[in-house]
């Protein structure tokens, strides 16, 4: 019988102390013996070092992130002090369902290099839980969409992998913005990302402050996915999404020409993308792109 994979837990963070606690309490309650240790990486703050002492049952590496300030060279910090033959992520705000790891383990095969599973969003009004809805995804739907119950918190990916033909986290996507879809992408470049098909991860989403930086962020980490990789432009439908994701963050930037003649290049990509009728309904009404995204999180799903 083969012995069982071993996990390292990369958890970046950055000043929430409590929520941090919630989320590695829910990797150290696993329902299998599989965590060798939880990586715990202060991302422009101090290391809290009573994290050790709070979890004696496992191994807590509280580090700083010694790369790119941000999330994705947070992770890579993390990911190149672990020693597990598995990596899992988990945001600091979220937490992993007990059978995470078996569920997960359980469908890796002998060339499986990247295994994600489903979420159970919580919000302030209700409870959604979202699954891929299939065993593996293939390049061909991610091009058409991010997939978003492909969560991040739910990735687990061979080490050797991340540190060879996959790579790491990419740090020079603007503000780290569709870090998780970049790195999917990529896997699935290689061969059919493995899918647990249930909720092996709780999202928490909150209230978002959303400021002009935010917009222009999205705006320009979409034009550098677009010109990283290729594949995008095979998908008419793929493309509509995210021109129509920009188109909707120049009307929550107030730059209304620019977002209309954007909205109406997404239309001809794609009259069913949603997106660009909300975009004119931001640009043309008192509408405000705010609410139309906090409406959609309130249903489990992003604009």
């Amino acid at each position: 019988m083969n012995p069982t994979p071993t996990v390292s837990a990369v958890i970046a963070t950055r000043d929430r102390p409590e929520l941090l606690r919630r989320a590695i309490r829910s990797m150290v309650d696993q329902d299998i013996d599989a965590l060798l240790e939880v990586i715990v990486v202060f991302d422009q703050a101090e290391p809290d070092l009573e994290l050790k002492a709070e979890f004696p049952e496992t191994e807590i590496r509280v580090v700083q992130n010694l790369r790119t300030p941000g999330l994705c060279g947070a992770r890579n910090t993390g990911i190149s002090m672990a020693r597990g033959d598995w990596i899992a992520f988990c945001d600091d705000d979220d937490e992993w369902t007990s059978d995470k790891l078996r569920r997960q383990l359980e469908v890796i095969g002998p060339d499986s290099i990247f295994v994600v599973g489903g979420i159970r969003i919580f919000n302030q009004k209700r409870t959604v839980d979202r699954t891929p809805g299939e065993r593996h995804l293939h390049m061909s739907r991610l091009v058409k969409s991010r997939v978003m119950e492909a969560h991040p918190s739910t990735y687990l990916i061979k080490r050797e992998a991340l540190l060879g033909e996959l790579g790491l986290e990419d740090e020079e996507i603007p503000g780290g913005y569709y870090e998780d879809w970049d790195l999917l992408l990529r896997a699935a470049r290689l061969r059919p990302i493995d899918v647990a098909d249930a909720p092996v991860a709780i999202v928490h989403w909150h209230p978002t402050s959303f400021f002009k930086n935010r917009w222009e962020m999205v705006i320009a980490a979409i034009d550098y996915l677009i010109e990283k990789t290729p594949e995008l432009h095979g998908s008419r439908a793929g493309m509509a999404r995210i021109r129509g994701q920009q188109a909707f963050a120049l009307a929550g930037l107030g730059r209304r020409r620019e977002a209309l003649a954007m909205a109406a290049s997404t239309f001809r990509l794609d009259p069913r993308q949603l997106r660009s009728y909300l975009t004119a309904a931001v640009a043309l009404t008192p509408l405000r792109a705010e609410w139309l995204v906090r409406l959609a999180n309130a249903f489990g799903r992003g604009i």
